[in-house]
């Protein structure tokens, strides 16, 4: 079997845009995903292409302009997938900031997006701001800022970079998990895969290997280079990943999101607009390097805090309940310090044929891509430049088809291969009050026609579905029980 060029392991977003990049430029590319396309972090961000404002406080304009240069590169790659909203920055007496360092940083802001930005910068006093939105805490309320972002579907948007890559030629193989590594003469690496499907070992021999499995890289490169370089000692951790939780709400705001600072601990949060819903987050939580199982699962302890918070910079939504959660754990570089201080850089490291990306954020996803390409070019000793293109992604099916036509779609051009799948990363049933669970029964059956499930695998499915949505379920209610305490509601009176 004639080796690949190359050979990416893990289907997140970065992944698949180097897949992307390879397959435009020619190079033979395999893509190797142990789960569903984006079912780690790539379905759990934030939901925004942005540059990140605060992270100008830390200095890092250099992370923040190219960041701004992605956001409108991406969003007018994927129209059908991005949404450029304008948020509020309310400004409190005594709090974190105040106007002149806020009008000061979304001014930088500005200028740093160049001439791709959207709407400029604005600021409100305080009777505009509620006059916005009528929700924010008056009291001590001075004003707030308005700057512009991108809200994005971050799944659909990993399985659209996944559609262009196949499409100009790479392989997207999801359910196979890499288990071992061997040299083959000439430089060449064999990847000894397993899908999990069927138990069937397979063999992907290549050119090169990147290891883009994000928050797992660590343990990817270890499991690799045990084979390679037997006997060998462990490589030190490049990784210190932290999990960040999500709460999605009803509706919430007027139209704005919402930049806002904690009043427990000055860390800042955001209410986004999202599909007709309000996405509340994030936390900052440390967790081991590979993460274990739980790392995965949000704590009680997380969404408490988020709901307080909420609480407080929207007093007349405090009784809203939440509708669902998210958790994802990010790849951030190990640094000293804080992790909330952590740097949202990348890096490109090189081990014994074996390209690691780690570290970076969703919106500069491009940029990795080119970083790692550049890599592999020299590795294959290309000659020709390594080209991008914003030309539109795939756009998604058409909003409202029928169960039976999306059913297929998922199947055929989005690689879905479970019910949960396409409920949860092809779709957004879960947002629906039932949380999708009507519709699951009918998406369930016609996936089977399509991929030849038996009755008793289509009820698996539906029971696994059933499952996660009620474990979901139960955690918000105990969120909601504690919120109900008298303790809650005095410490929000205090607030």
């Amino acid at each position: 079997m004639k080796p690949l060029d190359l050979v990416v392991v893990g289907g997140g977003i970065v992944g698949l845009g180097v897949a992307r990049l390879a397959a435009r430029n020619h190079i033979s590319v395999a893509v190797l995903e142990r789960g569903d396309l984006a079912s780690g972090t790539s379905s759990a961000s934030s939901h925004m292409l942005h540059g990140g404002l605060r992270y100008l406080e830390y200095g890092q304009f250099g992370l923040v302009r190219e960041a701004l240069a992605e956001r409108s590169a991406v969003a007018k790659m994927a129209p059908a997938l991005t949404r450029p909203t304008r948020f509020l920055v309310p400004v409190y007496r005594g709090g974190r900031f105040g106007p002149w360092k806020l009008r000061a940083g979304l001014k930088l802001y500005d200028w740093l997006s160049g001439r791709r930005g959207f709407a400029p910068y604005g600021w409100a006093g305080a009777r505009a701001a509620r006059a916005l939105e009528p929700a924010l805490q008056p009291e001590g309320l001075r004003g707030a800022g308005l700057y512009s972002d991108v809200v994005m579907n971050d799944a659909a948007l990993a399985v659209a970079v996944a559609r262009d890559a196949a499409a100009h030629g790479a392989q997207v193989h999801t359910r196979i998990e890499v288990i071992g590594a061997k040299p083959l003469d000439g430089g060449a690496i064999e990847l000894s895969a397993r899908d999990l499907g069927s138990g069937t070992v397979l063999e992907f021999p290549a050119q090169v290997v990147v290891n883009a499995s994000g928050p797992w890289a660590d343990e990817t490169r270890r499991r690799l280079l045990s084979g390679l370089r037997p006997g060998d000692p462990d490589v030190a951790p490049l990784l210190r990943p932290s999990r960040g939780v999500h709460l999605v709400y009803p509706t919430l705001t007027q139209r704005h999101g919402l930049l806002a600072t904690a009043r427990s601990d000055g860390r800042v949060f955001f209410v986004i607009p999202f599909f007709g819903h309000s996405l509340v987050g994030t936390t900052e939580v440390e967790v081991a390097s590979p993460p274990p199982a739980d790392a995965l699962r949000p704590s009680l302890e997380e969404l408490r805090y988020l709901q307080r918070e909420l609480a407080l910079a929207l007093p007349p939504v405090a009784e809203f309940r939440p509708i669902a959660a998210l958790s994802g754990v990010r790849p951030l570089l190990r640094a000293e310090g804080a992790v909330g201080h952590a740097p949202r850089e990348h890096k490109v490291i090189e081990e014994h044929g074996i390209f690691t990306i780690a570290g970076g954020k969703y919106t500069t996803f491009r940029r990795m891509a080119e970083d790692v390409l550049a890599h592999v070019a020299r590795r294959l000793r290309r000659r020709e430049p390594i080209r991008d293109s914003e030309e539109p992604l795939p756009a998604p099916i058409t909003a409202g088809a029928g169960l039976e036509l999306v059913a297929r779609h998922a199947v055929q051009h989005e690689f879905a291969r479970s019910l949960d799948d396409v409920m949860r990363r092809r779709t957004l049933q879960w947002l629906e009050p039932d949380r999708g669970r009507i519709v699951a029964r009918f998406m369930a059956a016609n996936m089977g026609k399509e991929l030849g499930w038996s009755t008793a695998r289509t009820s698996e499915e539906i029971e696994y579905y059933d499952t996660a949505v009620r474990e979901e379920e139960s955690l918000l209610a105990r969120v909601w029980d504690g919120h109900q305490e008298p303790s809650h509601r005095a410490r929000r009176g205090a607030g």
